[in-house]
């Protein structure tokens, strides 16, 4: 991915961002796939030629301004294609971004975004051997044609963002903390000082040490949604299948799951037969009755 330029629009509040890559195939075989990608990746596709152009909403705190992942404010997201030669297409990522002032890591964020929708865009059907029942594939299917549980591996390439966008967002919010901090002490030094010698009326000095205390409360806030992007980024979140395991078939009357009987073991044709066999022998037995003459007693037999 080549990075070319960012620009910052101080009036309507935007970021704008234009990265390249060159993909393998024709154009159209291009546009197709990444349409795919741009929805995999959270967009609403609403316009696909002669630009692909999508659109992602705010997200969380990024309603209100306030969140340290670039990845929750406004953002839209245009795809330009041109052709090189018969297989090779370069497409131009241009992010237009509802922020005033990127950092660096918000712009590497960005960034391994565009790099994540262009793998997605080449990823091919390599996962043959469902990793639910391991079942082999016999086509080219998205889905498992036992259990129906997702061959493709584009899960992974997000993943990978998802990981670098929350820990980009816990190091922001420690690094703001910790301004909030520093500010804080500061000021309520100062305001201790300037109480010994005298020298500010004491409204100033309260108001100093309530600059204080509220620095130290921000910076504790801070610290607090630091550790919850930390934990995010290191917790898996749970996927959302649109399966049923075979385990757990799902009746069509209530739509409910239900569990089915344990699986007892088949046992072998040799077993199977004698004790077929055995029962079949025993049956007859308990039938068959024995015939005694009136005359004699049966302890005579």
């Amino acid at each position: 991915m080549d990075f070319t330029n960012q620009n910052v629009n101080s009036t309507s509040e935007t970021t704008e961002l234009y990265a390249k890559k060159v993909l393998a195939g024709n154009i159209e075989s291009v546009r197709l796939r990444i349409v795919n990608a741009l929805e995999s990746a959270g967009y609403d596709v609403i316009e696909e030629e002669p630009n692909i152009v999508g659109r992602r909403s705010a997200a969380g705190w990024g309603t209100w301004y306030g969140s340290a992942d670039v990845r929750d404010y406004p953002m839209s997201l245009t795809v330009r294609l041109k052709s090189l030669s018969q297989n090779s297409t370069r497409a131009t990522f241009d992010y237009l971004i509802k922020h005033p002032m990127l950092s660096k890591g918000d712009v590497n964020v960005v960034l391994q975004e565009a790099k994540t929708i262009a793998a997605l865009s080449k990823i091919q059907l390599v996962e043959k051997i469902c990793s639910v029942c391991e079942t082999e594939s016999t086509d080219d299917s998205r889905f498992c044609r036992n259990c129906g549980a997702p061959l493709t591996s584009e899960q992974a390439e997000l993943e990978v963002l998802r990981v670098m966008a929350e820990t980009r967002a816990g190091q922001t919010s420690f690094t703001t903390a910790s301004v909030f901090l520093l500010v804080g002490f500061i000021t309520v030094l100062i305001g201790l000082i300037f109480t010994a010698v005298g020298v500010f009326p004491a409204k100033t000095i309260i108001a100093l040490l309530s600059v204080g205390v509220g620095g130290t409360a921000l910076a504790l806030i801070s610290n607090l949604f630091g550790w919850n992007r930390l934990k995010r980024a290191l917790q898996k979140p749970q996927e959302n299948k649109q399966y049923a395991p075979r385990a757990m078939p799902q009746t069509l009357e209530t739509g409910e799951f239900q569990e089915l009987p344990p699986h007892r073991p088949v046992a072998s044709v040799t077993e199977g037969t004698t004790n077929l066999l055995d029962e079949e022998w025993a049956r007859r037995k308990e039938q068959e009755k024995v015939r005694v003459m009136k005359q004699r007693e049966t302890n005579d037999l």
